[in-house]
């Protein structure tokens, strides 16, 4: 099916799907004839108001209405930039700096923080927006280099840029992901991620697209993953397109020794490799579930690369991330900028970001022209990460090519420590930092396993010049708002005292 613009998938499901329940929070939620009516009525305010081609900042509770404003916001032809109410102030601050926004949608609980934080911009309150006389459909076709949203994400730095990303990607994305994946209407998924990230795409495919049903997960639940995967048992929830450190949290925990998922078919995981002792546990409390490894970076939509998961995995080796989806284009770079087997991963095709927004500067660094055919291949995105193609031309994620160091003569990826760290009984979390000025590789890591337990495993795992010469156990490790490690909050306490 050929869609010219993303809101005709909704158009589509809700003429064949009117009253099913589309996204829900466990208590209320919208149908698809709803979640397209409240599209219709937020996209016409916002055209009433003037809004036309521009960003349009959100400022709402986690839920089912925000992701109708978003809708919304593409119908009348702009584009939306999520913000959320747990940020920090300074933050928030920053990425409003950075798209200066005339309109900003918010609901009432938020309204005076979004008047706050944008004073000279037209609030308008999303209660009153979706309830303006729309039309009774959605638009059928997108200019074609129409912005859909912009996301800022911090990276590895911590400094917020914002991803631009245009509705053709979406679209690609569209066609692409749900297909692979295999995805259908009888898919129930629990959405673990923020809305103000790109990693719930994925579920907003599997409703959309194919008229599956997506729970948004209470963000409390994850405090406690018992009543986590009751809840997930009570409302049937049978996907699962999580974040692999959210999978690892519950496994490691030994939930399953109390309650496993009993409806679980699709289990996708993503955002940093899952070890395979974590994997092993899913496989072991749900064997009928299909499970892939994804890979991708939020400059290119989202996803890009999957390798489905079948049977026991090796300890020893690492977990393939697998094979492009159709359309998209995977190059491994090495240092001199040659095609390789090894190298910096860059990827390409329709899925890659129209750049970082008003940042030509860091844009510029990120994009390059296709390796494969620089004059009319079109634009490549150098993630910055380190991958090699296996013996099935299948990608495996080394790690970070900023976690690469050389140390005692030798090239060392922070990354193959971290990995085999993590395979070790008793550790939770694991990451390496580098001291230059005193050549030495330290190992933090959180888990009940003790420091010598770990400097004799590695000894087992990894040639002597890889061993850190320091290992320290800890109550937690600094983390991102998207879950993963914040190396530099770690080396600022470490290195810069």
């Amino acid at each position: 099916m050929h869609m010219k613009s993303f809101l005709s998938y909704l158009n589509a499901t809700a003429d064949r799907l009117p009253d099913k329940p589309a996204f829900s929070d466990g208590d209320s939620g919208l149908t698809f004839a709803e979640l397209r009516r409240a599209a219709a009525n937020v996209g016409a305010c916002l055209n009433n108001s003037g809004a036309a081609a521009e960003p349009v900042g959100v400022l709402m509770e986690r839920g089912a209405s925000e992701i109708a404003a978003f809708l919304g916001i593409m119908e009348a032809g702009c584009f939306y930039v999520p913000l959320d109410e747990q940020m920090p102030k300074e933050r928030l601050d920053r990425i409003v700096r950075t798209f200066s926004p005339r309109f900003i949608l918010a609901d009432q609980k938020n309204l005076t923080a979004a008047e706050g934080l944008c004073p000279g911009a037209e609030h308008l309150v999303y209660s009153r927006a979706a309830a303006f006389p729309g039309p009774e459909r959605l638009r059928d076709e997108s200019p074609e280099d129409a912005l859909a949203y912009v996301v800022f994400t911090s990276g590895s730095t911590g400094e917020p840029k914002g991803v631009s990303i245009r509705e053709r990607s979406l679209l690609d994305y569209a066609a692409t992901l749900p297909e692979a994946l295999s995805f259908d209407e009888s898919l129930v998924f629990g959405v673990q991620s923020p809305l103000y990230f790109d990693a719930w795409l994925k579920e907003l495919l599997g409703v959309i697209v194919k008229g599956g049903t997506a729970y948004l997960l209470p963000r409390e639940l994850f405090v406690n993953p018992v009543s986590l995967i009751q809840y997930i048992n009570n409302h049937g929830i049978n996907a699962l397109c999580w974040v692999s450190s959210a999978f690892s949290l519950v496994s490691r925990l030994r939930t399953f020794y109390a309650v496993v998922p009993e409806h679980l078919k699709l289990m996708c995981f993503g955002g940093e490799v899952l070890p395979v002792k974590q994997l092993s546990a899913w496989q072991k409390a749900c064997p009928d579930a299909r499970i892939f490894q994804l890979y991708g970076a939020t400059e290119c939509t989202g996803m890009s690369v999957y390798h489905p998961v079948i049977g026991p995995q090796d300890p020893a080796k690492a977990v393939p991330v697998g094979k492009p989806f159709p359309g998209t284009k995977l190059y491994l770079l090495d240092d001199e900028g040659r095609i390789a087997r090894e190298g910096e991963i860059v990827i390409g095709g329709k899925c890659v970001m129209a750049g970082y927004y008003r940042d030509p500067e860091r844009t510029a660094a990120a994009l390059i022209p296709d390796p494969a055919d620089p004059e009319h291949g079109g634009l490549c995105y150098r993630t910055g990460d380190h991958g090699r193609l296996d013996e099935n031309g299948d990608l495996i994620f080394v790690g970070r090519r900023d976690q690469q160091v050389k140390h005692m003569g030798h090239r060392v990826e922070l990354g193959e420590i971290e990995a085999a760290a993590l395979s070790l009984k008793g550790v939770h979390e694991a990451v390496c930092l580098y001291a230059a000025d005193r050549q030495r590789i330290d190992l933090f890591y959180t888990g009940p396993a003790q420091p010598w337990d770990l400097v004799v495993g590695l000894k087992v795992k990894l040639p002597g010049y890889m061993t850190p010469s320091r290992t320290e156990q800890r109550a937690e490790l600094p983390h991102l708002f998207n879950g993963k490690i914040d190396r530099r909050a770690l080396e600022e306490k470490e290195y810069r005292r």
